[in-house]
């Protein structure tokens, strides 16, 4: 999908990963509910999120990318203000405590582990999205 586009017709969901096949799959997972713009790489997702950041209902976002990977992608989103106001999911093959901590430290909503259950993430995913579109309607309190 184009990423320049104003015109909304579904929520939309940044995919961030340097394998195709794991955009792929994500992108199949939720392509019937929300409109899906893919990233290939930290720089790339930072610029489409310096973009689309207000357009865009969550981020799905590897960590381990060469280049600008998912923490200095979580770094430009914490300078800009932006982890706050959209929603992050951390998807990666890294299961160790001290990512998953730091993660956490960024504020993350939440983080899933590949392999994942394609039910389980669209779920958990869902369930964020609703969250935040709350929280942004009602307020922190």
């Amino acid at each position: 999908m184009k990423w320049g586009n104003n015109v909304e017709t579904k929520s939309r969901i940044l995919v961030v990963d340097d394998k195709g096949i794991n955009r792929y799959m994500l992108a199949c997972i939720f392509r019937d509910e929300y409109d899906i713009i893919e990233a290939a790489g930290g720089q790339e997702s930072i610029d489409i999120i310096a973009v689309e950041h207000d357009s865009l209902a969550v981020v799905l976002l590897d960590i381990i990318m060469p280049g600008i990977d998912g923490f200095g992608v979580l770094d430009y989103m914490r300078s800009q203000a932006l982890l706050d106001k959209l929603p992050v999911v951390v998807i990666t093959d890294d299961s160790s405590e001290e990512t998953e901590v730091k993660a956490f430290e960024y504020k993350v909503a939440d983080m899933v582990i590949k392999p994942f259950e394609p039910r389980i993430i669209k779920r958990r995913v869902q369930n964020i999205i609703q969250l935040y579109a709350y929280k942004e309607k009602y307020g922190n309190g």
